[in-house]
C-alpha cells in the first residue's frame, strides 16, 4: 500500500531515490570537502525553482545520465501536478546539507533536505548531487 502524501518520481529510479532519501534522513555524515556548501544550497534552490517553473529541460540539463533517463515527460508531469496541488510557492523554510557515500561504489554525494512552503501545504525535497554538481537524486513528500 502506498503511504499517503509520498510521491516517488519514477519506478525505475525508485531504489536510488529512496536510498538517498533514507540516507538524508540519517543526516550525520559531514559534507565532503570536495563540495562547497553554499554552491550545494544554491543548486538545490535552483532545482526547486525549476520544478516550480515546470522547466523539464532545465532539470534534465542538471541531471546525471541515469536521472535524465528516469525523468521522462510523464514522470515530470506527475511531479508538476503533485506540487501544483500545494498552491503557489511561497518560500524555502529550511535547508540542511550533509554528505553521504555510496557503500558499493564509494562515490560521495551532497544531500540537501529542503522544506518548501506552498500556499496550501509544505513539501520536503531531498535532493542529491555528485561532486560534479549533477543532480543524482530527487525525492519529495
Amino acid at each position: 500500500m502506498k503511504k499517503p502524501g509520498c510521491k516517488i518520481l519514477s519506478i525505475s529510479a525508485l531504489a536510488a531515490v529512496l536510498c538517498f532519501a533514507l540516507l538524508a534522513g540519517c543526516v550525520g555524515q559531514q559534507l565532503s570537502g570536495d563540495f562547497n556548501e553554499e554552491e550545494v544550497r544554491n543548486a538545490a534552490g535552483n532545482v526547486i525553482t525549476l520544478i516550480n517553473d515546470q522547466d523539464s529541460e532545465g532539470i534534465r540539463d542538471l541531471c546525471t545520465v541515469r536521472m535524465r533517463e528516469a525523468l521522462t515527460d510523464d514522470v515530470l508531469k506527475q511531479v508538476y501536478e503533485a506540487i501544483g496541488e500545494g498552491g503557489q510557492f511561497e518560500k524555502i523554510e529550511d535547508m540542511s546539507v550533509a554528505g553521504t557515500t555510496d557503500a558499493s561504489s564509494g562515490e560521495e554525494f551532497a544531500v540537501v533536505v529542503a522544506r518548501a512552503k506552498y500556499e496550501i501545504k509544505t513539501f520536503t525535497f531531498t535532493i542529491s548531487f555528485t561532486k560534479q554538481m549533477k543532480l543524482a537524486g530527487l525525492y519529495y513528500r
